[in-house]
């Protein structure tokens, strides 16, 4: 999807920005505080209906003012005409709005417009906990799957109820949670696995071109030992353990998933440069494993390009997103990135004290 029209309304230190960016690279610079990631923000906004620096509104909110706006059009490759969409933040409140009729969800408006983020903090997601795994495992099984979500509901419900009743310790009608539990789980983990399958091939294109010198495997845990036993076996034999525990240990809500190199941990192997490169290489494989589906992919937002990379490496990722169809932006500071960019529909602004200029 292409977004071809964006305007900002009171993010952050950005009173109002109209940009009509180009459909491939879009170039931010700016010194630091200047507001360049809070235009990335606002396209995040626009895609995911929340913040990637926030969970508190009012800290998104410009000084001085009730509610922020952000408001856009993106056209797909295989859809005809604009979809028009928008999501307004007061303190207190969230409306989003697509093709002119408001939503109780997010869900329509981030399938509608998928947007992915690099950024400095996206190291977390091979070192740090499996739940930001499990959610890049979400986010491309909702994508591809368009029941994913139902059943990942399904799933939350029947995993409240079974720890109600684990904490109660109440075996009444264990059978008839242990069942739904399985049920959905079972569809759950075999819709991340399809997705991982999905996103094999293109990993390993990308990855390929960023660290070539290495053979790279992704594997999964789907949260319980799946190769030997149905998950309702599982759950069925550990209900005195989980009971003891007071939660479910076993299922989905479990997963992860994890990078070898040439058979050891990435992150026990690779330089810290090296696995910003792994980062930005999975990160870029997610957004292009979705071009068939989406109609051109992920929009991909690029946060402080400099800090990421060093010169050899920015530009062998600027020459990447060249060759790619889909769009992208990408912020900087040092104006040098402008002359390493070497592509057409190239689009560069310039922002300074929140003030949005095309240059």
């Amino acid at each position: 999807m292409i977004l071809t029209k964006l305007d900002i309304f009171d993010v952050r230190n950005i009173e109002y920005a109209q940009l009509n960016p180009s459909p491939r690279i879009n170039l931010i610079l700016g010194p630091n505080g200047s507001g360049k990631t809070s235009l990335l923000e606002a396209i995040f906004l626009l895609g995911r209906a929340r913040s990637f620096r926030s969970s508190r509104a009012a800290q998104l909110i410009r000084h001085g003012r009730d509610s922020l706006t952000v408001s856009g059009r993106v056209q797909g490759d295989s859809a005809p005409g604009l979809t028009s969409l928008g999501v307004r933040l007061s303190k207190k409140q969230r409306e989003i709005a697509l093709r002119g009729h408001k939503l109780t969800s997010s869900a329509e408006l981030i399938r509608a417009f998928p947007v992915l983020l690099v950024q400095p903090a996206s190291h977390a997601l091979l070192e740090q906990s499996p739940k930001s795994r499990r959610q890049f495992l979400d986010w491309g099984a909702f994508h591809l799957d368009p029941d994913y979500l139902s059943h990942w509901r399904g799933y939350v419900r029947a995993l409240s109820q079974r720890n109600a009743l684990l904490r109660l310790g109440d075996n009444r009608n264990v059978e008839t949670w242990n069942h739904e539990l399985a049920r959905y789980g079972t569809i759950v983990a075999e819709s991340r696995a399809a997705y991982l399958e999905r996103l094999r091939p293109c990993f390993q294109e990308v990855v390929r071109y960023f660290l070539g010198q290495y053979t790279f495997t992704l594997s999964l845990s789907d949260g319980w030992d799946s190769g030997t036993s149905p998950l309702i076996s599982v759950l069925t034999n550990s209900w005195e353990q989980d009971r003891k525990l007071g939660y479910t240990h076993s299922g989905p809500h479990r997963a992860d998933f994890a990078i070898q190199v040439d058979g050891k941990a990435a992150r026990n192997f690779l330089s810290r440069g090296q696995m910003k490169l792994l980062i930005i290489s999975l990160l870029l494989a997610q957004a292009q494993c979705l071009e068939p589906a989406q109609g051109g992919g992920g929009c991909i937002l690029i946060d402080d390009l400099a800090s990421e990379l060093d010169e050899r490496n920015r530009i062998r990722l600027l020459e990447f997103l060249a060759a790619r169809e889909g769009q992208c932006f990408i912020t900087a500071t040092d104006g040098r990135v402008r002359h390493e960019l070497k592509a057409d529909l190239t689009a560069v602004y310039d922002i300074a004290n929140g003030r949005v200029e095309q240059i």
